[in-house]
């Protein structure tokens, strides 16, 4: 039972999140052209955290390297 009324429950996008968990991501996982474009952009995010590191260590060689979350299906 929830304590919202149905209007908060829409604004909010209750009902577009559970589509999206429950629906999309099974069609998104068996489209290789999408699947190819996530690859690619993991690619560029792995490129651009090794030249932002090497550039922050080459200012600060005691620097902690950063770490940008990858994309998954």
């Amino acid at each position: 039972m929830s304590y919202m009324d149905n209007k908060s429950i829409l604004k909010e996008g209750l009902i577009d999140t559970i589509v999206k968990k429950l629906f999309l991501n099974k069609s998104l996982k068996k489209n290789k052209d999408f699947k190819k474009q996530v690859k690619k952009l993991n690619k560029a995010i792995s490129d651009f955290e090794k030249a932002a590191n090497a550039e922050r260590k080459a200012v600060d060689p005691k620097v902690k390297p950063i770490k940008i979350d990858r994309y998954k299906i």
